[in-house]
């Protein structure tokens, strides 16, 4: 069965190098701050109107990455060093076969989740891992707008399949 962008009911994101460019700032005190697309974040809403939730798998652990996607208004697990095996309980959870999600990432720590569904995707700045594994590599790089790229080919064919 061929998979396609108007089959994907959840969205599953890496956060840094994807939902930003992976380069952290890091002042005097320690305290760390990363550059993330508004865009993209108003990607995950156009998605939520069309019945697509977001989530974010990540490895790191900071409170960055909490703090963006609770402004965005999606669940977040931080801190995980197995993401596959993460991925496979969220999707049994939401009872999402793993054909209708889509996984965004950009390291060889992605590779597995990007292979185990629908619909892998990286970031055009990717390693060259995980664009090899991927279905789909976006034409903007990690935190310029790539996340909201693919939004947009989720919401422009739920949309084009309505019609």
């Amino acid at each position: 069965m061929k998979i396609e962008w108007k089959d994907i009911l959840l969205l599953v994101s890496d956060f840094d190098g994807v939902m930003t460019d992976g380069l952290v700032l890091v002042d005097q005190d320690g305290k760390e701050s990363v550059r993330c697309s508004r865009r993209d974040g108003l990607g995950v809403a156009l998605l939520a109107e069309q019945g697509v939730k977001t989530i974010v798998i990540s490895k790191e652990r900071n409170g960055v990455v909490a703090a963006r996607c609770a402004k965005l208004k999606i669940e977040c697990f931080s801190g995980v060093d197995d993401k596959i095996q993460l991925l496979k309980k969220v999707l049994e959870e939401k009872s999402v076969d793993p054909r209708q999600a889509c996984f965004i990432g950009d390291d060889v720590t992605d590779v597995d989740c990007i292979r185990h569904i629908g619909i892998g995707v990286a970031v055009a700045d990717a390693m060259p891992a995980a664009r090899e594994a991927a279905d789909y590599v976006t034409q903007a790089k990690g935190g310029d707008h790539a996340v909201r790229e693919v939004c947009d080919l989720i919401c422009h064919a739920k949309q084009e399949h309505a019609s």
